[in-house]
């Protein structure tokens, strides 16, 4: 059977409408056991910040060669940029391609017809209910989508048709959202502006709005001001009173899409446009009747109130381990023992290479705010796999998405940016619908994933620059050995730990024969470089778990287990040294300490100070 791979474009920026076109996709994978599909959402809103860009990043995780077929939601993809660069990215590889309820360039477009469908609505407040007095709410204009205007089209095409006075008529620019209604209703109560006799909106959120806000006043629909909006969201469904509006059926819309982008992969499927259905639902809001629906409300508050108690449960003891993780690879396995908050069977948390292995951003891509070449798929829901001890289950390509076993065996597959602010984390695969999405509890999640992975990150980047800092504390940075806080801290545990495994410990008082004269002679420069070499000279002599320090000045202590047999032999004598214009010299105290005696570490540093002056006056009693 042949396989057909397809990719799926769509922002959340309303839930209710996402979360019923995903079951319409989710329908149709099931109903065609010879398609996958990769859906790539976010949360982009139609700002074009910085953060916003960042969310619409996930469109360009995708290879369009690496699919057959793609199917754009269009119309939530608000900002026209975005839009624009799918749209090229679709001429350029010249797939088949559907846009949902938008015109892309080189897509089918299919959708409802938006400005017959506000006509209708229209027409029914103007002719049936008689309003003569009207506002009209708009949506976003100048975003080069069509469907604002087309909608405002379709409002000034009822108006004209019922004869109603241009003067009677008031066109109020808006944004789609809820808040414009809450904003609109209160600036017309508190400027006590009398009301219209209907307010119809270019949607469902700034109806619902209006309705509250003018509650909120004591205004009420229908009674006062009727009020319609379009979309028929959940949310619209539920109000009280229940909202006039127009219906599209995003599970069917969807369903209908994936038909015709197969059939237009198989060569089948023509038409540049296809139309679809769409309702028009008279209700309490234009004061039409409505039959009660007390079950419908009953279920609904069930569902919702089981639901956010279960969430807000797992959220908190999730929250509780997360920020107490100390590095990404305890906070990987958190992340998989409370998979369950997704919603889904499993999920697949992908990383950064480069975020993943460097703590510091110093150290990052310079384009880190887009996902790297390569990802670590870090957290993962399979039992069946197991991660490294760094809980790494694979590198690879970041243009396959997931490793190739689990692309083969996944036929649903849900991709979600993780960012922290303008910067790449990666992005979080999901197999499944999460009954999260009915409440927009998607967006919650993922910021606060986002957050403790950063979280998690600044914690390791603060504990390597305290290693920095410890290490620069405890060395001397001419020679880069201990230094006498490294004496205090080291040296006695290095001591005993000779005497107990090893039996005893020989220590070492190093003296630099003629420092003085070196720099008289040579000036300290040359003196420095000579302190240098004599460290080298003792850390190439001395075995990796030997305590080397500089003493003083020009005196060094070491502290070495007795199997190093002729240690001060190989310092007590004279080499030429490179790159210095005289031959170092060294004079060396060495005394033995055993388990059995137990002299005190302080006992033996004297004591072989104490020789190492014996052996120089012998020296400079046998040159005079």
């Amino acid at each position: 059977m042949e396989r057909y791979r397809i990719a799926f474009f769509t922002a959340d920026w309303n839930y209710d409408l996402v979360e019923s076109t995903l079951h319409g996709l989710r329908q149709f994978v099931d109903d065609h056991k010879e398609v996958s599909l990769c859906i790539f959402d976010c949360f982009g809103k139609d700002i074009n910040n910085a953060k916003d860009q960042s969310e619409y990043a996930i469109f360009d995780l995708v290879d369009l060669d690496q699919f057959d077929g793609l199917l754009i939601q269009s119309n939530q993809i608000v900002l026209k940029p975005v839009r624009d660069a799918i749209a090229k990215r679709v001429a350029q590889s010249g797939i088949p391609a559907v846009s949902i309820d938008c015109p892309l360039p080189g897509c089918t477009l299919l959708g409802v017809d938006n400005r017959k469908a506000q006509h209708d609505i229209a027409w029914h407040v103007l002719h049936d209910h008689g309003a003569r007095r009207v506002v009209y709410l708009t949506g976003i204009m100048d975003n080069g989508s069509p469907e604002a205007q087309e909608r405002l089209d379709g409002f000034q095409d009822a108006c004209r048709e019922v004869g109603l006075d241009p003067a009677d008529v008031e066109i109020v620019q808006c944004t789609w959202r809820t808040s414009d209604g809450l904003r609109l209703a209160d600036r017309w109560c508190a400027e006590g502006i009398p009301l219209p006799d209907a307010f119809v909106c270019a949607n469902d959120e700034m109806a619902l709005g209006l309705i509250e806000g003018l509650r909120k006043h004591g205004r009420k629909v229908p009674d006062d001001v009727m009020v319609t909006g379009f979309d028929n969201i959940t949310s619209a469904e539920l109000s009280k009173p229940r909202l006039s509006t127009v219906s599209r059926d995003y599970y069917s819309m969807n369903y209908r899409a994936m038909e015709c982008l197969l059939d237009k992969i198989k060569g089948i499927e023509k038409r540049e446009v296809i139309p679809f259905e769409y309702g028009v639902i008279h209700s309490e809001t234009c004061g039409c009747y409505e039959e009660p629906r007390p079950d419908l409300f009953r279920d609904r508050y069930f569902q919702q109130t089981r639901l956010l108690k279960g969430f807000f449960n797992q959220q908190e003891r999730m929250a509780e381990e997360m920020f107490d993780a100390s590095d990404l690879m305890e906070l990987m396995d958190i992340v998989e023992r409370n998979q369950a908050i997704f919603g889904c069977d499993s999920i697949y948390l992908c990383i950064n290479d480069y975020y993943y292995d460097n703590y510091d951003k110093k150290l990052w891509r310079n384009d880190s705010e887009r996902f790297g070449k390569n990802m670590i798929l870090a957290a993962c829901g399979s039992r069946d796999a197991r991660p490294d001890e760094d809980h790494i289950y694979a590198r690879f390509p970041t243009r396959y998405l997931l490793p190739g076993r689990i692309m083969e065996d996944q036929r649903f597959l849900m991709f979600y940016p993780l960012h922290y602010n303008t910067y790449s984390i990666g992005y979080l695969v999901m197999n499944g619908i999460s009954q999260a999405a009915k409440l927009n509890l998607h967006e919650s999640i993922f910021s606060f994933l986002e957050i403790a992975i950063e979280n998690v990150r600044k914690k390791g980047l603060l504990r390597q620059l305290n290693d920095v800092l410890d290490n620069l504390y405890v060395h001397d940075a001419l020679t880069g050995l201990y230094n006498r806080f490294g004496y205090e801290r080291f040296a006695q545990q290095t001591y005993e730990s000779f005497l107990e495994e090893e039996g005893g410990a020989q220590i070492l008082f190093v003296d630099m024969d003629d420092m003085k004269g070196i720099n008289d002679r040579y000036g300290h420069e040359i003196g420095d470089a000579a302190i240098r070499a004599t460290a080298q000279m003792i850390k190439k002599a001395c075995g990796a778990g030997d305590f080397m320090m500089r003493y003083g000045g020009d005196e060094f202590l070491v502290i070495a287990p007795l199997r190093e047999v002729g240690l001060s032999e190989v310092l007590d004598r004279t080499v030429e040294a490179e790159d210095l214009p005289c031959p170092l010299s060294l004079t060396v105290g060495r005394i033995e300490s055993d388990i059995a005696q137990r002299q005190t570490l302080d006992q033996c540093v004297q004591a072989a100070d104490a020789k190492m002056y014996e052996i120089k006056k012998r020296k400079k009693a046998g040159k005079s």
